[in-house]
C-alpha cells in the first residue's frame, strides 16, 4: 500500500498535466473560497444538515495545474451519517443526533492539458486526465471523515459547439478501508451542457452520479445548476443542486469566489 501511494505521488507531482476546460493562460496562482449548505433524510425520518466552508489554491501553468484543497465542516446529523469526501454519507440507521465543526479531509489534485479543443469546426474535445490524493486530516471520530487516505484518477473533457459546450468527466476512487463498515471503492461520472452567455458570464448545468459507498444504500445522484460571473481577475460562482435518490441530499445551495493573480 505504501509503495502504490508513493508512486501515486511521484506520478502526482511530475506530470505534465471539472468543467469548462478552457486552456489557462501560462503560469497563474488562484485561490478560491467559498460557503455551502445542503441537507436532506436519506429517505428516513431524520433530518441531516451540513454547512461548509471551502478552501482551495492552484498553480496553473500551460500544459498542467496542481491544487491543494481542504474545508471547515459543520454537521449537524443522526449517528448513521457521516460525511466522506466532504459529503453527508449514510452509513447505517442511527436515532441518536449529534452535532460537529471540524476541519474537513485536505485533498491533492493534479491535471494534464493533453488534447486541446480546437473550436466548434472540429469533432475533437479536449481531453484532461487528472489524479486525485485525499489526506485523512478531518476527525474520523467526529464524524466528519473516515480517517484513510483515499486517491483516484479519471479524465475531464468539454467540446466547443459554438452556441454552447458540453462536458463531463469519469473517474474512481479507491478508499482507504474502515474495518467493519464495508466501505468499498466508488465510481463517479458526470455530464452536463452550458451557455456562455456574454464575455463576463457563463452558466452550466450537469447531472452528477457516484457509486455508493456502501451496499445497499442507494447510488447518489444530483442535478447541479452553475452561474458564474467574472469581473477582472475575480469570478463568483452561485450554485445549487437537487438530490435525485435517497442516496443525496435532498437540495443545497453554495457560493464560490476565485481569485486569480501573478504572472510567473
Amino acid at each position: 500500500m505504501q509503495r502504490l501511494l508513493s508512486v501515486v505521488l511521484l506520478v502526482f507531482f511530475v506530470a505534465h498535466p471539472g468543467w469548462s476546460q478552457q486552456q489557462p493562460e501560462p503560469a497563474r496562482m488562484s485561490f478560491t473560497i467559498g460557503a455551502g449548505y445542503d441537507q436532506g433524510d436519506f429517505g428516513t425520518t431524520e433530518l441531516s444538515q451540513a454547512l461548509y466552508f471551502p478552501l482551495s489554491f492552484r498553480y496553473t501553468a500551460s500544459r498542467f495545474d496542481v491544487s491543494v484543497s481542504t474545508s471547515v465542516a459543520r454537521l449537524s446529523a443522526p449517528d448513521g451519517v457521516r460525511l466522506i469526501d466532504g459529503v453527508p454519507t449514510q452509513t447505517g440507521l442511527g436515532d441518536t443526533a449529534f452535532r460537529e465543526t471540524g476541519p474537513g479531509d485536505t485533498v491533492l489534485r493534479s491535471r494534464l492539458f493533453l488534447i486541446e479543443d480546437k473550436g466548434p469546426d472540429t469533432s475533437m474535445p479536449s481531453i484532461t486526465p487528472f489524479l486525485r490524493l485525499k489526506l485523512p486530516t478531518a476527525p474520523e471520530q467526529r464524524g466528519l471523515g473516515t480517517g484513510r487516505t483515499d486517491y483516484g484518477f479519471g479524465v475531464e473533457w468539454d467540446k466547443d459547439l459554438g452556441s454552447a459546450f458540453i462536458f463531463g468527466d469519469f473517474g474512481y476512487t479507491v478508499v482507504g478501508k474502515v474495518p467493519g463498515t464495508g466501505l468499498r471503492n466508488r465510481t463517479l461520472a458526470s455530464i452536463g451542457i452550458g451557455k456562455q452567455l456574454s464575455d463576463a458570464i457563463s452558466i452550466n448545468s450537469f447531472l452528477d452520479w457516484r457509486r455508493s459507498s456502501f451496499i445497499g444504500t442507494p447510488d447518489p445522484a444530483d442535478l447541479v445548476g452553475v452561474l458564474s460571473y467574472r469581473v477582472g481577475p475575480t469570478t463568483i460562482s452561485p450554485n445549487a443542486f437537487v438530490g435525485l435518490t435517497d442516496g443525496s441530499s435532498d437540495f443545497g445551495l453554495g457560493i464560490q469566489v476565485r481569485y486569480r493573480f501573478g504572472r510567473f
